[in-house]
């Protein structure tokens, strides 16, 4: 397996694994659910590993297909820039999903006040991550 093609496998983890994380706390916010709660942090951890995959993929990604007809190098600029704004977010978000099972697991009193921050921040990193995925679909598929 080459590491262009383990770019184009993980390269969807974050964004979907966020979203969904984001939705699942929410519901674990609701309903009070401390489980659902631990799953969501779970679910962040793992985005934020396939986010970090992504990212050092990455270069191979690009010297995959800069070659390729039809290819903008422009496009390719700027879904790399983004992503290079986006790399402290996805370190800050697998960190802080380890804090959050920490919390979750120690009975921390803080773990509450911890679902409100890694919930701020999942959907700041789902915006941020959808942005930089978008950016790289047209790499491929834009016009």
């Amino acid at each position: 397996m080459s590491l262009a093609y383990l770019h184009l496998l993980t390269n969807h983890l974050p964004i979907l694994g966020v979203m969904f994380a984001v939705l699942l706390l929410v519901f674990a916010v609701i309903n009070k659910q401390q489980n659902t709660t631990f799953s969501a942090y779970l679910i962040m951890l793992v985005a934020g590993i396939g986010g970090i995959i992504a990212y050092f993929t990455g270069e191979a990604a690009e010297e995959s297909v800069e070659h390729l007809p039809g290819i903008s190098e422009k496009i390719i600029h700027l879904h790399e820039e983004m992503a290079e704004n986006v790399l402290l977010l996805i370190f800050l978000l697998t960190a802080s999903s380890v804090l959050g099972i920490w919390a979750h697991v120690s009975g921390s009193r803080y773990a509450k006040k911890f679902e409100t921050y890694m919930l701020v921040l999942g959907i700041i990193c789902f915006v941020l991550f959808a942005f930089t995925g978008y950016l790289g679909g047209h790499i491929r598929h834009g016009n």
